[in-house]
């Protein structure tokens, strides 16, 4: 196997000659803000190896400002960006930081990223998006969770959403909190911020001692905490704020909660 370091990104081309050859489809974004729906390949000497429609095409590493494996990207998935690190985000909405060090290997692709000089290996099918810069085309974008914002929409039907804020350890934040999801296939399973109406549990929620439904955050990839109809919170560590719904099954829900964030300080 013969690896070439890009900058921050270093890939490696798995690929003999008549072997098979592994691929993802992908929404490619380039820096000038031009989108190619295309099946990633590897990264070889001639650049970023794609297929588009049949078709093989390079793209230079340094056009890149994002590669989504689960559709477009939208403004809080932007607002995520860390200057001079790539941003990996996982299916379930964890957020991985550091530098993208490898793809290579077979169907499905194996991610390597590098983070605090530690390597971890990841499957491309548990990727949702890796992020480099905000493409040319999209100016830098206010967070939904602004003060006096529309708030955040967080969807009863995806496990976590970025707040696209990032917050300070100690720093009180305060939530206006409306809306209600449906946990199942029965209309009248049915949970407001606080959790289900019926006061059920669900066992592999990420607070099962919690109501299932219930509104909860976590801030980065630390343990989630509950936030239901409380209107301020004490951030127990910084980074990233994230958004969801304590159930254990997202994929059947429906409806969703609105939360407007701001902001007071930290002692």
């Amino acid at each position: 196997m013969t690896r070439r370091i890009f900058g921050a990104l270093a890939l490696v081309s798995t690929l003999g000659v008549g072997s098979a050859v592994a691929q993802e489809s992908a929404v490619i974004v380039l820096r000038s803000g031009e989108r190619v729906n295309a099946s990633v390949v590897d990264l070889n000497a001639q650049g970023f190896h794609v297929r588009v429609n049949g078709n093989d095409r390079f793209i230079q590493p340094a056009e890149i400002a994002a590669i989504s494996f689960a559709g477009d990207l939208g403004d809080a998935d932007w607002n995520l960006l860390q200057e001079g690190n790539a941003v990996l985000v996982l299916r379930n909405g964890q957020a991985i930081i550091g530098e993208l060090y490898d793809i290579g290997g077979t169907t499905p692709l194996r991610i390597t990223m590098r983070v605090a000089g530690q390597d971890r290996d990841i499957p491309s099918n548990q990727v949702a998006r890796i992020m480099w810069v905000r493409p040319a085309n999209l100016a830098p974008g206010v967070p939904s969770a602004a003060p006096g914002g529309p708030g955040v929409v967080v969807p009863g039907n995806q496990q976590w959403v970025s707040s696209g804020i990032t917050v300070r350890r100690g720093e009180t934040i305060t939530f206006q909190s409306t809306g209600e999801v449906r946990l199942s296939g029965d209309a009248n399973d049915l949970a407001g911020i606080s959790g289900a109406r019926s006061q059920r549990y669900a066992g592999a929620s990420p607070l099962p001692q919690h109501f299932a439904g219930a509104l909860i955050g976590r801030v980065g990839n630390g343990p989630a905490f509950a936030i239901g109809d409380q209107t301020s919170i004490r951030m127990p560590a910084a980074g990233v704020l994230w958004l969801g719904i304590n159930d254990d099954v997202v994929a059947d829900n429906a409806g969703h909660f609105n939360v407007v964030i701001t902001r007071r300080g930290r002692r």
